[in-house]
């Protein structure tokens, strides 16, 4: 199931705005411990609103190394997509390879309804 986050539905606006006004539009090393130490929130739930702020449509860069910020520029995003696209990537291989264990295990089973392999 995923993660819902512990703050109530209806404060979900206002903490968005919140959050907005702690992430800087450079990188400043501010991670989500640090937002949320400075909004209250936990820092799960400041991971599941950036998500959300994202989905919005807000260009909220992330990495380890420099944390969050706002892209001024396309160009400010290549970071945080090259990152995100070989965390997908690497999602990808190891749900293929479970897709063979369990494959496997099913052979084994006598079973012949395999699971598809995502590509």
């Amino acid at each position: 199931m995923a993660y819902t986050g512990t703050y109530r539905a209806k404060d979900e606006k206002y903490l968005k705005e919140v959050l907005l006004n702690f992430i800087p539009t450079a990188p400043n090393n501010i991670g989500s411990r640090q937002l949320a130490f400075y909004t209250g929130l936990k820092a799960r739930d400041v991971r599941l609103l950036i998500q959300k702020l994202r989905d919005d449509g807000y260009p909220i860069c992330a990495t380890p190394e420099q944390g969050y910020w706002i892209a001024r520029t396309s160009w400010d995003m290549n970071d945080t997509m090259s990152k995100l696209k070989a965390h997908i990537q690497n999602s990808i291989d190891t749900y293929n390879s479970l897709v063979e264990s369990q494959n496997a295990l099913k052979r084994k089973e006598g079973n012949n309804e395999y699971t598809e392999l995502l590509v």
